[in-house]
């Protein structure tokens, strides 16, 4: 996973930091952003080989981020993390080609799995 940029995209610092000593204990890089505009602003710019993101945000849902992003031709694998998942959200983010929907608590394994997966399938 050397020379690998996650995106981590979530309003809970807590989630945010986890996830960044997560990808990081992992040897790749990790991004922060507090929210979807966040990332929009400041993130998109720079590459990046794989995005890990909240689905319930206050104003942009990470579902609503990932369609903008498919449309704009985006295709890094997204890993979508939440507390809160109902079958038309999971059926939506799939729809929009998302890898996976985990629900928190995370299972730092289970998206460790995940994270390696879709790095190395790009």
């Amino acid at each position: 996973m050397a020379y690998k940029t996650v995106c981590i995209i979530d309003d809970e610092l807590s989630v945010r930091r986890s996830l960044e000593s997560l990808v990081r204990s992992m040897g790749g890089e990790a991004r922060v952003y507090k929210s979807a505009e966040a990332f929009l602003a400041n993130g998109r710019e720079a590459p990046f080989d794989c995005v890990v993101c909240d689905i319930q945000m206050s104003a942009m849902t990470g579902i609503e981020l990932l369609a903008r992003l498919r449309a704009d031709a985006c295709e890094a694998p997204f890993i979508f993390v939440t507390g809160y998942v109902t079958a038309r959200s999971r059926q939506e983010a799939f729809n929009h080609g998302a890898l996976c929907v985990l629900e928190k608590p995370l299972d730092p394994e289970e998206l460790a799995q995940w994270i390696d997966k879709a790095l190395t399938t790009r």
